[in-house]
C-alpha cells in the first residue's frame, strides 16, 4: 500500500533511541530551546498548538472509548474498494513548533477490532528532517503500550509532526483501530542503540546518507527495530582523505576504502569508492543506448522483473552527474526491454562491468543476449582466463558480437558466480 510521502516503502535502515541509559555513546545536547516544552498530544482531547491532517479516507478519524480518561481517537479503516480512500492514515502536528529535547520517547496505548498491522512514528508533517517510522506495529483486541524511541531529542527543538499512523484492510475487510494516552516520555530505560551495518558502493561526489535501519532495547527487553533519518547522528570518517562526511552527505574524494561511524549509536556505513567508468568516445549517431550518461537512452527496460529463484537487488546510483546501476546479491537477473530494440545495423553490445568482490579462478560473469527469434541467442562468458583485466574493483570493458542474422533483441540477461555477487554497470549501449 503507498502511504502519503512513501513511508512504508523499504528503506536501506531502522531506528533507536540513542541518548538512553545503558548506553554509553556521547550525544551532543549543545542546543538552545526556544520552543514550548508540551509532552501531550492526544490525551482526552487537542491541546492548545494541536492541528490534524487526514491521509487516505479523509474520515476515517473520531474519537470514542477510551484507555483513559475521557475520550480516545478512534480510526476506522476502509475496504480497499471505498471510493472516499483505501486506506486510513493521518498525521497530529503542531501549529508552533514543540521543544521536545527532554524526552526519549513518544508512547501511546492501541487496540483493534480485529489482529491487523499499523505504521505509526513522529516527524512527517512539514518535513521529514527528522523522521521516525515504526512499521508492522501489531494490534489486537486488548489495549497495549507502543513505544517510539527517539534516536536523540536533542535535535528535536521545534518539531512540527508529533504523531502519525497509517493502516489498511485486513483479508480485503475494514475494521477500527482506537489510540490514546498519546505523549512524550523520558524512559530512561532504552539501550543499546545499533544501527543496520551497510555496506555500499560510491563514487566521485557526494552520497546522501537518507535513512538509516535502527534497533533499541525497550524496557521489556524487546529488541525493536526502525526507521529513522540520519539527521538524528553526528557521523565520522575512517579516512577523510578518501571520504569524509559532513550535514548528513558523504563526499567521496577519490578511490579506496572509507568506514562511516556514528557517535550517537553502534554500527558502521561501508564504503568500496571507485572512480567512474571510462567515457564513451563513439558518435551518438553510431549508438542504440540502453543506460549511459554519454548518450540519450532510446531504450527502456525493467532491471528487474524479480524472476523466480533471482537473488539479485538492484538500484540506479545517481552520483549527480552519473549514473550506475548497481546489483547487489545476484545469482542471474534479467533487463527486460519495455519494447524490441532494432539492433540489424548494429555490430556489438558494449557494457562497463565492475566487481566489488574478488575474482578468483572460479569466478565468471555471464552475459546473454536474446533476440525474438530464440534460435539467435548469445551467451557471453567474462573470467579471468579469458580477460586478465578482470580484477575487483577495476572497471572492465566489454565489447560482445551480435549474431549476423535477426538482431531484434528483447531482453539480456545476467549471472555470476556465487563468490561475485556485487556488480556495477554502466554505458550498456549497441553499436
Amino acid at each position: 500500500m503507498k502511504y502519503k510521502n512513501n513511508i512504508s516503502a523499504k528503506l536501506l535502515v531502522a531506528v533507536a533511541v540513542l541518548s538512553l541509559s545503558g548506553c554509553t555513546r556521547e550525544i551532543d545536547t549543545d542546543v538552545l530551546a526556544t520552543y514550548p516544552n508540551l509532552p501531550e498530544v492526544f490525551i482526552d482531547g487537542f491541546s492548545s498548538d494541536l492541528q490534524y491532517q487526514a491521509w487516505g479516507k479523509v474520515t476515517n478519524f473520531d474519537t470514542d472509548t477510551r484507555y483513559s480518561g475521557t475520550t480516545s481517537i478512534r480510526v476506522e479503516v476502509p475496504v480497499p474498494s471505498d471510493p472516499m480512500g483505501n486506506y486510513a492514515g493521518g498525521v497530529f502536528y503542531s501549529s508552533t513548533g514543540r521543544n521536545l529535547s527532554e524526552y526519549d520517547a513518544l508512547t501511546f496505548y492501541a487496540k483493534s477490532s480485529v489482529p491487523a498491522k499499523m505504521e505509526v512514528g513522529i516527524g512527517n508533517y512539514d518535513t521529514e528532517d527528522y523522521l521516525v517510522g515504526l512499521q508492522d506495529v501489531k494490534l489486537n483486541a486488548n489495549w497495549n503500550k507502543v513505544i517510539i524511541p527517539i534516536p536523540n531529542a536533542a535535535k528535536l527543538l521545534s518539531e512540527k509532526g508529533l504523531f502519525y499512523y497509517s493502516a489498511g484492510a485486513v483479508d480485503g475487510e475494514g475494521y477500527t483501530i482506537w489510540i490514546d494516552e498519546v505523549k512524550f516520555e523520558y524512559l530512561g530505560t532504552l539501550a543499546h542503540a545499533h544501527i543496520e551495518d551497510v555496506e555500499r558502493p560510491g563514487f566521485p561526489g557526494k552520497v546522501n546518507i537518507g535513512t538509516l535501519t535502527e534497533t533499541i532495547n525497550l524496557p521489556n527487553g524487546v529488541n525493536q527495530t526502525m526507521q529513522v533519518s540520519s539527521k538524528f547522528f553526528t557521523f565520522e570518517s575512517s579516512d577523510p582523505d578518501v571520504a569524509s562526511v559532513a550535514d548528513n552527505a558523504i563526499t567521496v574524494h577519490k578511490s579506496g576504502e572509507a568506514v562511516i561511524s556514528l557517535k550517537e549509536a553502534g554500527g558502521q556505513i561501508k564504503l568500496h569508492c571507485y572512480d567512474f567508468a571510462p567515457t564513451p568516445e563513439r558518435n551518438e549517431s553510431e549508438v542504440l543506448s540502453l543506460f549511459s550518461d554519454s548518450y540519450r537512452n532510446k531504450i527502456t527496460a525493467n532491471w528487474n522483473p524479480r524472476w523466480q529463484y533471482s537473488t539479485a537487488e538492484y538500484e540506479d546510483m545517481d552520483t549527480g552527474d552519473n549514473h550506475i546501476g548497481y546489483y547487489s546479491n545476484l545469482n542471474f537477473v534479467g533487463i527486460v526491454f519495455n519494447s524490441v530494440a532494432d539492433c540489424s545495423a548494429m555490430t556489438h553490445l558494449h557494457l562497463d562491468v565492475l566487481s566489488m568482490d574478488e575474482i578468483g579462478t572460479g569466478s565468471e560473469f555471464k552475459v546473454e543476449i536474446h533476440e525474438s527469434n530464440s534460435n539467435n541467442n548469445i551467451v557471453y562468458l567474462a573470467t579471468k582466463a579469458t580477460h586478465p583485466d578482470f580484477k575487483a574493483g577495476q572497471w572492465l570493458s566489454l565489447d560482445i558480437p551480435l549474431n549476423d542474422a535477426g538482431k531484434q533483441i528483447t531482453q539480456l540477461v545476467l549471472g555470476c558466480d556465487s563468490n561475485t555477487k556485487n556488480i556495477l554497470l554502466d554505458n550498456i549501449y549497441f553499436y
